[in-house]
């Protein structure tokens, strides 16, 4: 099996001036400033979404914004801050089945987007170039191009990869151990820490559990790829040609038993982070045959939006 080199794509100028090291400590009063308070309202805000288990929706918010930031900083600096109970709705998927969707606080969103601001540029010049989901710069486009470059490189046999309930089955302590690599702050890691066990509530019946990296949070998809670049770091180092966007993966291959073993590699590395694959979902195919990736059908030599 040949190997390749995946090189991280260079980064914006404040990426690269970053400290070599992991993010070891920043003052709250900085952190939370009230303008980075309002740079992520605006985030949130433009990202639209439901009122969580308090009822605030954002034109409530909004109508009372200075006064709600003020309390909300003030909560954080003073350690008071907790994060509210987590409403979990099931959303419909296209192909049939539940979506487990997890619906914050606004206030919960804002604090999220801020952490998220501050640590993004810290895992994103580790991340590698095979991963394309919920990256500044990247998207549906350029795996597109990944995908043709891989065909025409005569790599036209797929492991066609599905994580089985990714979402909810990223692992809190190993998520936690995995984020203390790249960030020491105490105020952040106690944070996340928060995030990841607020409680789950559900009006209508079942155990009361806890939110983890569920999707939904502003946070989530960071903390996902945090998780999955472990995932990435093991097939990289054998060799394989990975394409990643979020939890759904192909590793193209010049055969067939190539990308069987491809699949096999897959399943052994997920359940080092104890993830599973899903085997309903999973498995080999070829360009002839075609198959669907991030909403896009691959078929011999052209590609269709769905």
């Amino acid at each position: 099996m040949s190997r390749s080199l995946f090189i991280p794509p260079p980064g914006p100028s404040e990426l690269r001036a970053l400290p070599k090291g992991p993010l070891k400590r920043v003052k709250p009063e900085a952190l939370f400033s009230p303008e980075a308070l309002r740079r992520a309202w605006l985030k949130v805000k433009a990202t639209g979404g439901g009122a969580g288990v308090d009822g605030m929706t954002i034109g409530r918010f909004e109508s009372e914004l200075e006064p709600n930031l003020a309390r909300l900083r003030s909560e954080i600096l003073s350690g008071r801050y907790r994060p509210q109970k987590v409403k979990r709705l099931l959303v419909p998927k296209p192909n049939g089945g539940l979506r487990p969707l997890a619906l914050w606080a606004l206030r919960d969103k804002v604090v999220q987007r801020v952490v998220y601001d501050c640590i993004e540029p810290y895992f994103e010049r580790q991340f590698l170039a095979c991963s394309y989901g919920f990256r500044p710069g990247r998207g549906v486009a350029d795996v597109i191009k990944a995908v043709t470059a891989q065909r025409e490189a005569h790599r036209r046999w797929v492991a066609d990869i599905d994580i089985k309930d990714c979402f909810d089955s990223l692992d809190s302590g190993l998520m936690l151990r995995f984020v203390r690599r790249q960030v020491r702050d105490r105020l952040i890691l106690k944070l996340i820490k928060a995030w990841l066990g607020a409680r789950v509530f559900n009006a209508l019946s079942g155990p009361r559990t806890t939110a983890g990296a569920s999707q939904g949070a502003v946070i989530s998809p960071l903390l996902a790829n945090v998780y999955l670049h472990q995932v990435d770091l093991q097939l990289i180092r054998q060799g394989y040609h990975l394409i990643r966007y979020a939890d759904d993966a192909l590793i193209c291959c010049r055969r067939k038993e190539e990308a069987r073993h491809a699949l096999e590699a897959t399943a052994k590395a997920l359940q080092r982070v104890r993830l599973e694959l899903n085997p309903h979902k999973s498995g080999v195919v070829h360009f002839d045959e075609g198959f669907k990736f991030v909403g896009v059908f691959f078929l011999r030599n052209e590609h269709f939006y769905l």
